[in-house]
């Protein structure tokens, strides 16, 4: 199994996610640490950055010696769940198809931290002094414009601020609590991946 993503702490959420979605996959995931830029490119621009994260996925199969089960992509769309969302999303992933073969785009609407808003225990559980308020609990995440900033301002508030390198521990939190299959609130794009992980873990890991 093989992940990438914009930055080292997204690539982390995703292998927690992945790992807890799909134990088949721990021990066997690899990352491809080259930061991705996919959502905004479009013709061969797209199509010349998916073939050059193919190639550094088929030379990191070659210099392991396996073979690839699926490659998880994942990327910050940076702006609310909208009608945009699924035509970017499948402009990349048939791009990620195309180059790669059995590939999954997980484009997050509208951020990472929009996925965290759905374990409000994991969040509290990470950190005693922070707390999701009632008013934003069982609501569309992906709505939110700044989820980050939200985070860190209402959440973790005057105490011991959220930071983005908390999302993969905050994660951890709610594989332990039990919550990834009973988030609190919707998130169309955390739905997306929870799908695509379990049909990947199906398929090629068996």
């Amino acid at each position: 199994m093989v992940v990438a993503g914009e930055d080292r702490n997204d690539r982390l959420a995703l292998r927690v996610l992945l790992e807890e979605l799909c134990p088949e996959t721990r021990g066997r995931i690899v990352e491809i640490s080259d930061p991705v830029r996919l959502h905004q490119a479009t013709g061969g621009t797209l199509t010349a950055r998916a073939e050059a994260l193919a190639a550094k996925v088929r030379a990191r199969a070659v210099r392991d010696d396996t073979t690839v089960a699926c490659v998880f992509v994942h990327e910050d769309l940076d702006r609310t769940d909208g009608d945009e969302y699924p035509v970017i999303r499948e402009r990349v992933q048939k791009a990620l198809e195309s180059a790669l073969g059995r590939a999954h785009y997980v484009l997050a609407v509208s951020e990472i931290e929009a996925w965290l808003l759905l374990f409000p225990d994991a969040l509290s559980a990470f950190a005693s002094s922070w707390s999701v308020p009632q008013r934003q609990r069982g609501k569309d995440t992906g709505r939110m414009a700044d989820p980050k900033k939200f985070l860190t301002n209402e959440v973790s508030g005057s105490g011991r601020r959220y930071r983005e390198s908390d999302a993969p521990d905050v994660l951890e939190q709610a594989v332990k609590l039990g919550l990834l299959t009973r988030p609190v609130g919707r998130n169309r794009s955390f739905d997306q991946m929870r799908a695509d992980v379990v049909r990947c873990c199906a398929e090629h890991m068996g």
